[in-house]
This record gives structure tokens, sequence and C-alpha cells, in this order.
């Protein structure tokens, strides 16, 4: 069974880790009445054995805790008081003063001053694998210790583990603004990821921020509901597909290495790397009972979320369609383009649901025009829930969505540089201007790239 070891970086890694390895282990451990007993434990050892390893009192993360404030990691430890699973112990790297909210003082001071003493913690977690698949690399782009350390070691374990699988699902700042700087941050972070990352999954604080207010029905929304929307789409991307309700055999399915997978699907060409996750449905917990589920209608939505790039399926512009063929040029709004899309269904009778009903996500509108129809769009399916919900739907896909953002970020960066605002909190840590330039022109690539689509 390949095994991923989670690395969980600053305080948004740290806790946004903690809740995705909390919601894996009560999914993995939660039996359904609708599957045989041997389904479940199928299903359950393969999710353990990828994010866990079994003691003799439980299970342990196969993760590690970095923070250069030890506030979060503490809180961390603690969360797991009571339940089936802990992190091992040692496998905690912590200092007792973080990194401002400044890339250059965690990317040019804490991380070369502590990659010896984390890369051992790393280490020791890899070694603890039969068979080792990569690492899941959990981050913010606006902190200090998330981004700069988070790209210092994300580049590291490139050069220590050149075979590795690495995924950084990494959250995006407020675009009105978390910290003053956050835009440096977040160019610097994204063009030293892209270089060294297999895929990177983009988690947006805006879009968890109004997926909580306007589905869940949160009036005081805090980071915790957010975090718990952001892991509970992560986790249902990285959950097993039950070997029995799958084109998988028996022993497929146990040497099934999912972070492979994910990128063999779609992140497959190295140009292009940004990928966007959408789920259905979000509804609060006490209308779950109340609630019916239907895949058509599921399949529906999250196909109208995927052509109108909407992350959630409230407020859906419904009079939106793909433009006739042959008169793409001719229209004011071009549809998002995609390379790939990966389609996840998890639920009852997910196994026999109609594969026509999912072939428009095949459609050619949607995709570069030199994409080819066998490669556009899988489809995993298990008959197995997913948390509370007896159907769920998880879209993730790499295209043209991720513009519009990146340009929002670009363009605010450009014009604090052209200000020089805030550089000299950066250069007095050793960067230098020709590394913003360099961080720009990497990033505007990125963008251009994916205009070709």
């Amino acid at each position: 069974m390949a095994s991923c070891v989670t690395v969980q970086l600053g305080q948004c890694g740290t806790q946004i880790g903690h809740e995705l390895l909390d919601i894996l282990y009560e999914d993995a451990c939660q039996t359904s009445t609708t599957l045989t007993t041997k389904t479940n434990n199928e299903y359950k050892d393969t999710s353990l054995k990828t994010f866990f390893h079994e003691t003799g009192s439980g299970y342990e993360a196969r993760s590690v805790l970095v923070d250069m404030e030890p506030k979060a990691v503490n809180c961390a430890l603690s969360g797991t008081s009571g339940k089936g699973w802990s992190y091992a112990k040692g496998q905690q790297f912590c200092q007792k003063s973080g990194s401002g909210n400044n890339w250059a003082y965690g990317f040019k001071v804490h991380a070369p001053r502590c990659k010896d003493g984390i890369l051992d913690c790393i280490r020791r977690e890899v070694e603890k694998c039969d068979y080792f698949s990569g690492f899941l690399i959990l981050m913010s782009l606006a902190g200090g210790t998330g981004s700069g350390v988070g790209s210092y070691i994300t580049g590291l374990l490139r050069k220590e583990y050149p075979r590795a699988t690495l995924i950084n699902p990494v959250v995006c700042p407020y675009t009105a603004g978390e910290v003053a700087v956050q835009n440096y941050n977040a160019i610097l972070s994204l063009s030293n990821m892209c270089a060294t990352t297999d895929a990177n999954i983009l988690l947006h604080n805006n879009h968890l921020h109004e997926v909580c207010q306007k589905l869940l029905g949160l009036k005081h929304v805090t980071f915790t509901d957010m975090n718990s929307v952001a892991a509970s789409q992560l986790a249902s991307l990285l959950q097993p597909i039950s070997a029995s309700t799958s084109s998988m055999d028996l022993f497929a399915q146990q040497q099934r290495d999912v972070l492979s997978e994910i990128v063999l699907q779609l992140a497959c060409n190295g140009q292009y790397k940004l990928l966007d996750i959408k789920s259905v449905p979000h509804i609060p917990v006490g209308s779950v009972a109340y609630s019916t589920f239907e895949w058509e209608a599921l399949v529906k939505r999250i196909y109208q979320m995927h052509i109108t790039d909407y992350y959630m399926d409230e407020g859906l512009n419904w009079k939106a369609r793909l433009p006739a063929t042959g008169l793409e040029e001719k229209c004011a709004k071009y549809p998002s383009k995609y390379l790939s899309t990966l389609l996840i269904m998890r639920g009852l009778e997910a196994s026999s649901f109609d594969p026509n009903l999912s072939r428009k996500f095949t459609d050619s509108r949607l995709y570069a025009n030199w994409m080819p129809e066998y490669y556009r769009c899988a489809v995993w399916k298990t008959d197995k829930p997913f948390q509370k919900y007896e159907k769920s739907l998880t879209i993730v896909s790499n295209g043209t969505p991720c513009i519009k953002p990146l340009n929002m970020t670009v363009e605010k960066a450009w014009g604090m540089f052209g200000a020089r605002a805030y550089l000299h909190q950066y250069t007095k840590y050793g960067l230098e201007e020709t590394d913003f330039i360099n961080a720009f022109v990497a990033v505007e690539n990125l963008i251009s790239v994916y205009k070709k689509l």
C-alpha cells in the first residue's frame, strides 16, 4: 500500500492538516450499512495505511508539523485527545518566534537555520513507510512561515526525494487583504512552488467563507469553519475508491498510489500545475436528514459550476451555455478552458450511475484543442457515502479558472513594487529586487501559458 507523508507548515497548514487527518480517520472508520463488511474493511484499511500507521494503542498520523511558533502545533497535538489517532512524538518542529508574515525572513533566515531539524523529522516519517509515495504539503501563501519556510522546505524535498510525488494544497488569502504584504508573499511562493512541485491545489479563502456563510448558514464564520470545508474537499479527493465498485481489481486497489494518480490525470504536463477543486452538496448538519440526493441533480449542478467557473451551487447562472461549435471566436465571453478534469462520485449507487450523464464533461469545447478525448475527464466512483452525505460529488480541474486570481495578485504586487512599498522589510533579510523581478516573470509566464489553452 502506497503511503503519503503529510507536511503541515505554519499556522494555516497545521490547522487545515489537522482537520484533514481528522476527517480521513473518521470517514475511514465509519461503517456503511449498504456495503458488505469486506468492502468496508478494504476501504478502511486502504485509507488508514495511506495516511496513518498502526501502533499498539491506536493510529499515528504519517505527519510532520512545522511552525516557528508553538501555539498552533500545541493546539493540534491536544486536539487528538480522546480520538483513535494521534501525532507521533518528536515529529514536530517549533521555534519560539514566528516569521512575522515576512516571506524573506522565513525563506532566508528561519528555513536555512532549521532545515536539518525539519528534514530529520521528515526522514524519520518516510522511513516508517513500507512503500513511500510522496508528500502532501499544506501551507498558506500569505504568511511568513507557511509561505517562506514552506517554499524552502518544498524545494529541499524535491532535491532529497527526486522521485517522490509532491502535491501542495495552498490557501490563497482574502482578496480584500489579511496582511499588507500578502501579494508579495503569494508571488514569491507560487514562483518557487511551480518550479518544484508536481501539482498545487488552490484553496481560496473568499470562496470558503461564502460557502460557510451562504450554504452552511453560519452567521459568524471562523477560520475553523473554513478549514473544515477545505479539508472536506481535500479528503473527498484523497479517500480510496472501493475495489468492488470500481474498475480496479483488489490487487490494483491494494497497490494504489493516490498522489501519483492525481498528477497523472490532472498535471502530467509540467507547464500546468494549478488545480481547482469544487464539491456538492454543502448542507447544514441539521438539514441533512430532510434533504434528498439524486445523482442526476448533483451532476447537473456541478457541471454548471464547472462551465461558469463558480465555486458553489447557489447563485449559479443557469442560462450560461457552451458556445455552438465553430462560434467560439464570436463569443463575447469565452467559457473556461481545461487541460483535464477528474470527477469523483461517492455514495449510494455510484457504481451503477449512467456514464452517459457524465459524458458532457468531455465536451471538446471545454478543453484545449490538442487534448485527446480519452484524457479529458476521468470518473472515480465508490458506493461508500462520504461523511454525512449519502451522495456527494467533487470535481478537480486544471485550467483557466486560476487566471483571474493570479492576475489580481500580480497587479497588486506590481503596484506595491513600483511604489517600493515594504521592500526594505525583504531586502534587509537578503532578498534582492532581482528576486522579485524573477518571481513576477515566472508567475506572468504561468498566466500566459494558461491563457493559451
